[in-house]
């Protein structure tokens, strides 16, 4: 899997990454969907594009329907390409599934 770093300046000027916030080596989101059955259908949709792309997001499911969505490369320690690409497909299924953007709290 080829990948290269990127910074949070250029993460930030990105098409398609708004719902995203960099703090510190990650970016994060919060989605709110309808019902906590939404969020973790969410959850579950999150898991199976982690999975198809073999990048998988450090995730949390609050009620009630709340799901926190973490990534960064390990393997560099901070944001890569393949956060940028993970961020767009998570957010795409998240509007797809009718989940509205939130601030992200810790």
């Amino acid at each position: 899997m080829e990948y290269t770093e990127v910074t949070p300046d250029e993460f930030a000027a990105l098409d398609g990454v708004d719902d995203w916030t960099v703090v510190g080596t990650e970016i994060r989101t919060a989605f709110r969907g309808a019902t906590y059955l939404v969020g973790a259908e969410l959850v579950k949709t999150i898991a199976e594009i982690a999975e198809a792309n073999q990048h998988h997001p450090d995730m949390e499911i609050r009620y009630p329907g709340r799901v926190h969505v973490m990534l960064t490369t390990h393997a560099t320690g901070g944001l890569t390409t393949l956060d940028v690409d993970a961020a767009r497909l998570i957010s795409a299924a998240a509007a797809a599934a009718g989940a509205t953007v939130e601030p992200y709290d810790s």
